[in-house]
């Protein structure tokens, strides 16, 4: 009886275990919602979605949840609803998180629209802010009301893009005199650095653009935000696009800002989004819905002791001899 078909056998079989381990090594989601989708706030529901909020001091005491305003749970039409993260109350701080995990490595570019209205004085406040945090954090919570826009005191915290009403998001408030400047788009950095302020102040006005804040409680001014993160490698950090467009086509705000590891920490391996907002001495409904998201890049393996060990069991196959003299 010749072994050698037996070797050869035994040695295909492992290689099939080996390469199917390497098939079903878990792979970070991707994440593609539109607008008809239940989860981009249009609707009565957002099943992948976490919402929360807090009141704080001087407001009265009470509570604040985010909530959708499409029918039957509010009074838009279903299918075109809004995800509220402010009403106009003092003191409010709302926000909610996508959450899936993503990879760093895939990226994502996501379009939103969002309305700001009901102020009695100016232009309203805080503001609104997209953010990013480190997709291991387990129990997301916003962030601070007042100037914070709902993303200053947030636990994971990553990176914060702030549509800046009233100007405090872009203030350097730690130390007097502190000068708000108003109506722009700030970046603030992470919470292992405490938060720094990453892109200054870009003024809409020097743009052409019309303020953030919106006016009409139809929302027929509502701006549209278009937010590109590139794919995270190790040769290059995630760079960060923003795009306002105020129905007139899209003007470039931020251009490719380098997220780098030295200016804001460790890239996470993972990433989740969100929204939030928040009210001061001034106060606006803050609202905002999906037009579409999508990760750059569909999945990325995670190379885990599954992966690892089926890598090692081929390697060490395709070493024996006698197996490599079967494959000649």
């Amino acid at each position: 009886m010749n072994p050698k078909p037996t070797l050869l056998r035994r040695g295909l079989l492992a290689a099939t275990v080996a390469c199917a381990a390497l098939g079903t090594a878990p792979a970070h989601a991707a994440i593609s919602i539109t607008e008809t989708d239940a989860d981009s706030f249009h609707y009565a529901t957002a099943p992948g979605w976490i919402s929360m909020g807090k009141v704080t001091p001087p407001s009265a005491p009470g509570t604040w949840t985010p909530h959708l305003t499409a029918n039957p749970v509010g009074t838009d039409p279903a299918g075109d609803g809004w995800l509220r993260l402010t009403e106009p109350v003092a003191y409010q701080s709302g926000m909610a998180v996508y959450d899936t995990a993503f990879s760093s490595a895939q990226g994502l570019q996501i379009t939103f629209e969002y309305a700001s209205y009901g102020h009695t004085s100016a232009y309203g406040a805080d503001g609104i802010t997209f953010f990013l945090i480190d997709g291991s954090t387990a129990s997301p919570a916003p962030g601070s009301t007042g100037g914070s826009l709902g993303y200053g005191g947030m636990v994971g915290a990553y990176v914060g893009i702030g549509l800046d009403e009233y100007g405090s998001f872009s203030a350097n408030c730690g130390s007097s005199p502190c000068t708000a400047t108003a109506q722009n788009v700030t970046v603030r950095g992470a919470q292992s650095k405490n938060f720094p302020i990453l892109v200054p102040p870009v003024l809409l006005s020097s743009l052409g653009l019309p303020p953030v804040s919106t006016t009409d409680p139809n929302r027929l001014d509502a701006r549209t935000v278009r937010i590109t993160i590139s794919p995270a490698s190790s040769g290059a950090p995630p760079t960060m696009t923003v795009e306002i467009d105020p129905g007139t086509g899209f003007v470039k705000v931020i251009d490719a800002f380098k997220l780098t590891t030295a200016l804001n920490g460790p890239i996470p391996t993972t990433f989740k989004f969100g929204f939030g907002a928040s009210t001061g001495g001034h106060n606006n409904y803050h609202e905002v819905r999906i037009k579409n998201a999508n990760t750059l890049v569909s999945a990325v393996p995670a190379l885990g002791q599954s992966t690892l060990g089926a890598l090692a069991v081929l390697l060490t196959l395709l070493t024996l001899p006698a197996l490599r003299r079967q494959f000649k």
